[in-house]
Parts: C-alpha cells; structure tokens; sequence
C-alpha cells in the first residue's frame, strides 16, 4: 500500500471510527485511544499482506469491536471499583463509564443479529426504518427483534434495586 493511499484512509476513518469507540467504551478516552491505535496497527499490519478492503472503516470498526470484547473479556470484573483497568493509566473509570462497558459486553454475548439490532439503534441511533433497509426485515420484524433483544440483555444484566444499587 502505499503511503499517500494509507493517509487518505486514516484521515477519512479516523473521527468515524473513534466516535463508533468512544460510545461503546462508555466515554473512556484512554481505552478508546488504545483500541483506535490497535486498530490502525492490525490494518498496517493485515493490509501489508492483503489488499485494502473495499471499505476499510467497516473492516476498523469490526477489528475495534473485536479487541474491546477482547480486552473486557481478559479483564477481571469487580461491581464496586468497577473494570480493573491498567493502573499505569493513573485513572480508573467512572461508574457511568462501567455501566456502558459492562452493557456493551453483555450486548455481545446476545447472538449476532440481536447484538447487530441493539448497537444499530442504540449506537449507531439508527431508526427502525433503517435497520430494516439495512439488514432486509420487515419494521415489524425489526420492531419484534429489537423487543426480544431488549428482553435478553435486560436478563443478562444485574437487578438494580430502589436503593441506588445497593443490597442488604
């Protein structure tokens, strides 16, 4: 590849793909830049040996997606201080920020076409009418797979109680 070709790619992928991260890392903007940078390094890397991909920010946002399941899969989870993030970093997350991580990887563990629904419409604010055109359902269709999605994660995550959280 060459160079002028690659800076065009980075300068035209960059803000779409750190905005696509920086949602589902719940605003963490270290993590984020680490999975951004991570990417771009996989793409050096991977289209070294492979032609470019027709389209390149989807081929990032797949790879980014792929090494934060990684990354908070790895990580060893505790409710009160939240993901145990490389204390080097010199922060830790912030409980919203623990929230949104931990729902985008109960989000991955629903089958693709649910996971695919739910970032569709929560990430991505696409409407039902475009998921539809997108992925070739129905709105209804849509409209049932979004219920019984909603209905699987809000089983995968933790009962929060009256008392913000708390238990006895």
């Amino acid at each position: 590849m060459l160079e002028q070709q690659w800076l065009t790619i980075y300068r035209e992928t960059v803000h779409p793909l750190y905005g696509y991260m920086a949602k589902r890392t719940g605003g963490n903007q270290a993590l984020t830049e680490d999975i951004v940078q991570e990417s771009y390094l996989r793409a050096l890397d991977n289209w070294k040996l492979k032609t470019v991909p027709d389209t390149p920010l989807a081929w990032l946002k797949r790879v980014a997606r792929n090494i934060l399941i990684d990354y908070l899969r790895q990580k060893r989870w505790d409710v009160k201080a939240g993901p145990d993030f490389d204390p080097d970093s010199g922060s830790r997350t912030s409980e919203d920020e623990f929230e949104s991580l931990e729902i985008f990887l109960a989000i991955t563990s629903l089958g693709k076409k649910k996971a695919r629904i739910l970032e569709a419409f929560y990430y991505e604010g696409l409407s039902v009418r475009e998921i539809a055109k997108e992925m070739g359902f129905s709105e209804r269709a849509v409209e049932g797979l979004l219920r019984r999605a909603r209905q699987s994660l809000k089983s995968l995550l933790p009962k929060s109680t009256s008392d913000g959280g708390q238990h006895d």
